[in-house]
């Protein structure tokens, strides 16, 4: 297969008076890692197409295309058959003009759909799957009914805009300070605040998890945002108990009740008695790795779980690429 990455060229479209911040550099450089990787050490049958004839290892641009027509265009008339979405698609994205063509990625409609939070986790929690309690907040005084609690955007990304509120005094300047940066919207998702230990569990396109990763080093509640600190210097690999295979088993039971077509990471944390709650869902998490020479502090959380069953980025990132689906 010939595969060409493409990275996010401009933020997506407001949905409903909500917006979902842009990355800074739109994943390039995730996607620079990935291209670099499967160049140097993938399958023998991966062939990744580059915008130039020699990229260069430090240059992310050297690596990757823009998601917009014009980009996807040229990647395919360099002989991309395939497209890997390393980007944040919706419904109406250009991706769905190209009928025909392999993707590495979810369903446009699936990423619209899921990429609010607060829906999902009602979804999930329908299914009956172990969800945090959450309501939306549409105004300051949208109290939930216990502190602390956990405010944050309804289409956010990572950690950026997540505040712990100890009180109703908290809250309020919270949610008005969110409002005033103009970066989320005016609506803001009022969620219980879970004490226990946070983890994340990665589902391979194959509907089975991986190793679950703590996330420890936490400032005032909330892991750091990974553009701050990279999760290699607050993550770890965790040992299955009872809860977490647990939780294991309900990440994999959602991708499955949802129909995803690629790799998902789901955010759990443990309430008082242990039990562990979804309560962030991911259908494009970071998969940057170290493969360049210049970023071998920078795997993602996904990588750190694959290593524990000793897989390589390589052996990851393949796996992902033989899960291609065709656009129709």
């Amino acid at each position: 297969m010939n595969i060409a990455i493409l990275y996010q060229n401009s933020e997506v479209p407001v949905v409903d008076g909500i917006r979902k911040p842009m990355k800074p550099g739109g994943y390039r450089d995730g996607g620079a890692d990935i291209g670099y990787c499967l160049k140097q050490n993938g399958n023998a049958d991966i062939n990744i197409i580059t915008p130039v004839e020699n990229p260069d290892v430090k240059n992310d641009l050297d690596w990757v295309f823009p998601d917009t027509k014009e980009g996807i265009e040229t990647a395919i008339k360099l002989g991309a058959d395939t497209l890997w979405l390393n980007t944040v698609i919706y419904k109406g994205h250009p991706i769905e003009d190209f009928n025909g063509i392999y993707v590495i990625g979810q369903k446009p409609s699936d990423a619209s759909l899921y990429d609010d939070k607060f829906y999902t986790n009602k979804v999930l929690q329908s299914y009956k799957l172990p969800v945090a309690e959450s309501k939306i907040a549409l105004t300051a005084k949208d109290f939930p009914e216990h502190f602390p609690c956990i405010i944050k955007p309804i289409r956010g990304r990572g950690s950026q805009g997540v505040i712990k509120c100890n009180s109703k005094e908290d809250f309020t300047d919270s949610f008005n300070r969110l409002v005033a940066k103009e970066i989320y919207g005016t609506r803001f998702i009022a969620e219980e605040f879970l004490c226990g230990t946070e983890i994340t569990i990665t589902v391979m396109p194959d509907g089975k998890s991986l190793p679950a990763v703590e996330r420890f080093n936490q400032k005032d509640g909330v892991s750091p945002y990974n553009g701050d600190v990279p999760v290699t210097e607050n993550s770890r690999v965790i040992h299955d108990d009872e809860n977490i295979i647990s939780i294991r088993k309900s990440c994999e039971q959602a991708f499955k009740l949802l129909d995803l077509k690629a790799l998902i990471r789901v955010d759990c944390r443990a309430d008082e008695s242990g039990k562990y709650k979804i309560f962030d869902f991911n259908l494009k998490p970071n998969m940057t790795g170290a493969s360049r020479p210049h970023r071998q502090n920078l795997d993602s959380l996904t990588m750190i779980a694959a290593k524990e069953v000793g897989m390589s980025y390589a052996d990851l990132l393949t796996k992902m690429a033989m899960s291609r689906w065709m656009l129709e």
